[in-house]
């Protein structure tokens, strides 16, 4: 399962980069979290500004669901989706409207857009 998605810190945000051809399901979400919420420890900091990317294969509802949940609103200020496809980024924002995640989710084109869509919307002295 960790090999499917590696979580580090760059340049002051969270890197969540999921293999691609992963399918995202409850057990990678909950991974996903935990390796969060270990370098939110680690780095004593503000909520995180997260950046997903790679090209999965599915999404799991109840694990979308969780992704916008409490355990997740409590370590993260925004998230930005990297999705290449207008398609992905239609069903995305589908998905997004379901669930209500507790926290901005934007969506875009590449990792140089998710960090100025971050910088922009949510300034901070490190980032």
């Amino acid at each position: 399962m960790s090999a499917a998605v590696k979580v580090y810190q760059e340049d002051g945000f969270t890197m969540v980069d999921i293999k691609n051809g992963t399918m995202v399901d409850m057990a990678l979400e909950l991974s996903i979290y935990r390796q969060r919420h270990t370098l939110f420890g680690q780095h004593h900091q503000e909520k995180q500004l997260a950046i997903y990317f790679g090209r999965i294969e599915g999404l799991d509802f109840g694990a979308s669901r969780y992704a916008c949940g409490a355990d997740f609103a409590s370590i993260t200020e925004a998230k930005v989706l990297v999705l290449e496809s207008a398609l992905n980024r239609t069903y995305a924002n589908m998905m997004l409207q379901m669930n209500k995640p507790a926290f901005p989710v934007y969506t875009c084109t590449s990792i140089k857009l998710a960090r100025a869509l971050l910088r922009e919307k949510h300034p901070r002295a490190s980032v």
